[in-house]
């Protein structure tokens, strides 16, 4: 379980989409990666981090997910990876125990291993801060899908994604504060996005997939 007082000894990831040979959002994950090498007091420049990508054979068909894994210091290793869509039949409501945080991308996510190892093999978690409000899924910022059409997404997120930030700064995503499990009850879907799954594949539920 993290807090906010960890040191910079933690590991961390980034999950880039690789397609036909190129990686998607870049800008956005060197963005992150810099932000988080930079809060923790790392020496990790960015021009290494492309260097080492460079380096990177990546395959020329199909869609990979690729895992980078490093410290504030230095990059650890890599993983690519054909990815695999998850089926994902219903959200199951956990609460966060008190003070817990994912702000970065920590490369430790035994929490939310254990967390969905009690749940059903196609059930994820969503997570409930502990004043009430929803935030995200183990692995997906949420979207919701008001009756008017517009989505919108807390506030309040675990972790920034980078699809995320992309749609609030397009204009087709909304932040909005104080969402609870009454909105996702009162709304028309529920999406699951992140930098694999763009607003176009989502993940889309019904709010009667929602259980508490």
């Amino acid at each position: 379980m993290y807090s906010e007082d960890l040191h910079p000894s933690v590991s961390f990831i980034e999950t880039l989409r690789s397609e036909g040979g190129r990686l998607h959002g870049l800008d956005r994950h060197l963005a992150r990666l810099r932000g988080t090498v930079l809060a923790h007091g790392g020496t990790l420049r960015e021009d290494e981090v492309l260097h080492y990508l460079s380096s990177i054979p990546l395959p020329a068909e199909g869609l990979h997910r690729l895992t980078l894994t490093y410290t504030p210091g230095a990059i650890l290793s890599h993983q690519i990876i054909p990815y695999q869509r998850r089926a994902i039949h219903h959200l199951q409501l956990c609460p966060l125990p008190p003070r817990f945080t994912y702000r970065y991308k920590y490369a430790d996510r035994s929490y939310f291993l254990k967390v969905n190892a009690k749940l059903p093999p196609e059930a994820e978690a969503l997570f409930l801060l502990p004043d009430g409000r929803i935030t995200d899924t183990t692995f997906t910022n949420v979207l919701l899908e008001l009756e008017d059409g517009s989505l919108v997404t807390p506030a309040c997120p675990l972790l920034k994604g980078t699809q995320r930030g992309f749609l609030i700064e397009q204009g087709l995503v909304y932040e909005q504060d104080h969402l609870t499990p009454q909105d996702l009850a009162r709304c028309r879907s529920i999406r699951l996005i992140n930098a694999m799954l763009p607003l176009e594949e989502a993940i889309i539920l019904a709010p009667d997939q929602v259980y508490s």
